[in-house]
């Protein structure tokens, strides 16, 4: 009878802790709509083709799509979402979701966001394990780990140290001379940034206290919105309500401890652990892109500069008013700070695509007209395409 009565008990502890982790997965999921509504709302030149900024598909034959494609998707990519916010949980509508997501990104590579592709497999765990809402946020919490730990490694350069720190953190934030700097020998100590960003990750993945390890992450991100926010620089607006989301996933995936780790889970969910914590490692050797191991503001890759003459005024409300080395007697157009002002996303950093999209612009306009300038950040080289 003892027995019994212990044994029931131990059930009712555990459908407890199941609906917990229910709930948790409810309100993860109902949070990641929001903020991605939020965030595709705010960037909708992103998803349509109606703009000056180049719509530059990976295949060949996905050119030349009508526009109306792309506002459909885009329309029922909103609709999914709205659906989840405001309604009970539903498979369905979260493979509507991804379906329309990936056909647009299908559509053009800008679209290969960061947030992007970590919403995507956000939700991606969430309808593979819809009824198993511990493995969510196990697998939740190993994502965040890679996150992390890929972020702070990619920052562990000199790029990292000259144009995010220096110029960014120190001179254009914070307002310090250079005389400041160097007196103080302030350059070198950016490099605490990617270091505690690092032994986060590690802390997070085995660490006891992960719960205590999220508010250093989560107090991070609340920096970095600061530094780049409406109060800060007022910089790539579009990630504000990313760092806001990934404030509220911390908070609502270690509200609970997580369940300790064995061979099984990474057994069983081996494609996800080749997906975040693999296949980022081929992105040091150009083989894997820089966005899907999420190396941001690390100060690595290409910058693009567009060289336009004065004929080809269609582009003029994105000529750079400073004048520019890279375009001796030329108006000088700065992708980056193009894409950031029309359609609110940052280009993709990648050299394949950088040659697409020189390819586009001087086939629309006369190549005569146009010159682009890669200028790689680490080795301060420039090439002309």
């Amino acid at each position: 009878m003892e027995f019994n009565i212990f044994d029931r008990n131990i059930t009712k502890n555990s459908m407890q802790e199941k609906d917990v982790s229910k709930q948790q997965v409810i309100y993860l999921v109902k949070m990641i709509a929001f903020f991605w509504l939020i965030t595709k709302l705010w960037s909708y030149k992103t998803w349509v083709s109606d703009r000056l900024y180049p719509v530059i598909p990976p295949l060949d034959i996905l050119k030349n799509i009508p526009e109306f494609w792309h506002q459909i998707l885009f329309g029922l990519s909103l609709l999914s979402l709205l659906i989840i916010i405001c309604f009970k949980e539903n498979r369905g509508v979260l493979i509507t979701l991804i379906l329309s997501e990936l056909l647009s990104c299908a559509l053009d590579t800008v679209r290969w966001q960061p947030w992007e592709y970590m919403y995507l497999c956000f939700v991606l765990i969430v309808i593979i394990n819809f009824y198993k809402p511990k493995n969510i946020l196990l697998l939740s919490h190993l994502f965040l780990v890679s996150i992390y730990l890929f972020s702070g490694i990619h920052k562990m350069n000199r790029g990292f140290l000259s144009e995010v720190w220096l110029n960014m953190v120190l001179v254009n934030f914070l307002g310090l001379s250079m005389e400041f700097i160097l007196k103080y020998k302030l350059f070198f100590a950016g490099l605490f940034i990617p270091i505690v960003e690092v032994i986060l990750a590690m802390l997070l993945l085995v660490s006891k206290s992960k719960k205590t390890i999220s508010y250093f992450l989560m107090f991070m991100h609340f920096t970095i919105l600061i530094f780049i926010g409406p109060f800060g620089l007022k910089y790539n607006s579009v990630i504000w309500p990313w760092n806001l989301a990934m404030i509220f996933i911390l908070m609502i995936v270690y509200l609970k401890p997580i369940n300790s780790l064995d061979k099984k889970v990474f057994v069983y969910h081996w494609y996800w652990m080749v997906l975040w914590f693999v296949m980022p490692l081929f992105s040091f050797f150009g083989s894997w892109y820089q966005y899907f191991s999420f190396s941001l503001y690390s100060g690595k890759g290409n910058c693009m500069y567009i060289c336009v003459s004065d004929k080809e005024m269609e582009l003029s409300p994105y000529f750079t008013p400073d004048k520019n080395n890279f375009c001796t007697g030329l108006n000088c157009i700065d992708l980056q700070n193009w894409a950031l002002e029309e359609i609110k996303s940052a280009p993709i950093p990648e050299i394949e695509i950088y040659n697409k999209i020189g390819l586009y612009l001087k086939h629309k306009y006369k190549s005569s007209h146009v010159k682009i300038i890669l200028y790689d950040l680490q080795n301060q080289k420039s090439i002309e395409l």
